[in-house]
């Protein structure tokens, strides 16, 4: 079997990144998965910025599809992190907003993750990790492409 040396590499660093995060952060509030988290610190990103956010949103950024976006919406407002909330408007949108249990969860989150991210990149230098963000641009638009 084929093995590509790049795909390899980033599925490793996937599968070290989701360990180290666990190891770091410990328990979620209701069993959250890290895409849940991701999910949880772009609303608060959004919101600090007065920017609303719906599913469409969350479905760019995360590049994952519409029904998977909508499950996992609807599981997170089943676990009380997000409220969907319907817009003025148009009565079809819902905008997406955190909870206050979310938030709390958020401030303590991205004190981890900031910590972690000082891990990751320890030993790097500026140059290295401006080159690593070029390539991993383009390799994800080179996906995307194949995609449509």
């Amino acid at each position: 079997m084929y093995c590509d040396p790049i795909e390899q590499r980033i599925k490793i660093l996937n599968n070290l990144m989701k360990r180290a995060m666990d190891k770091s952060m410990g328990q979620r509030p209701d069993k959250a998965t890290l895409m849940h988290t991701w999910i949880i610190g772009y609303l608060q990103d959004r919101e600090d910025n007065s920017l609303d956010t719906f599913q469409k949103d969350i479905e760019k950024e995360f590049s994952i599809n519409r029904s998977t976006t909508s499950e996992m919406l609807k599981l997170m407002s089943q676990k009380g992190m997000i409220e969907r909330v319907p817009v003025e408007h148009d009565a079809r949108l819902k905008k997406i907003i955190l909870t206050d249990q979310s938030r709390e969860y958020n401030r303590k989150f991205s004190q981890s993750m900031k910590m972690l991210h000082h891990k990751f990149i320890d030993g790097l230098t500026i140059e290295e990790i401006e080159a690593f963000m070029i390539i991993s641009d383009k390799l994800i638009e080179n996906v995307k492409k194949d995609l449509e």
